[in-house]
Order: structure tokens, then sequence, then C-alpha cells
């Protein structure tokens, strides 16, 4: 099962992040008709797959400069620097 899913993570981390981006929006609606199908379930597994993504990609930020999928529309964080 470990090798499994760490096989599954190689995959995730090899696509495009913008491009998982894209389809963060369409797997959000599809997520909230919940009507239990298969494909109900799938969309719920790569919006939590996309945003897991996200995550990682913040808090790899925080340790150096790496290209990150940003949720459409979205700011980047800013402070103020004296």
């Amino acid at each position: 099962m470990k090798d499994m899913l760490d096989h599954l993570a190689d995959q995730i981390l090899d696509l495009d992040g913008s491009e998982l981006n894209e389809f963060l929006p369409e797997m959000q609606a599809r997520m909230e008709n919940c009507d239990l199908s298969p494909e109900w379930e799938r969309s719920v597994i790569t919006f939590f797959l996309i945003n897991a993504v996200r995550y990682k990609c913040s808090q790899a930020s925080k340790y150096q400069q790496i290209e990150c999928p940003r949720a459409p529309g979205e700011r980047p964080h800013l402070r103020v620097v004296k």
C-alpha cells in the first residue's frame, strides 16, 4: 500500500501546477453537487489532491523560491519590509 501511495505521489508531483490549478473550480463545482456517484467521488479526491499540491508549494516557498500554483485571482502574500 505504501509503495502504491508513494508512486501516486510521484506521479502527482510530476504534473504542471498551473495546469492543475485550472481544474480546481471545475472540481469544486462537481464536488459541491453531491450525488455520491463514482464521478463525484473522483472530483472530491481530485479537489483535495490539487489543494495538497498547493499547500506543499506554500510550505516549500517559505524555505526557497519555487513556482507554485495559485488559485485564479489569488494575490501573493506581501509584507512590509523596513
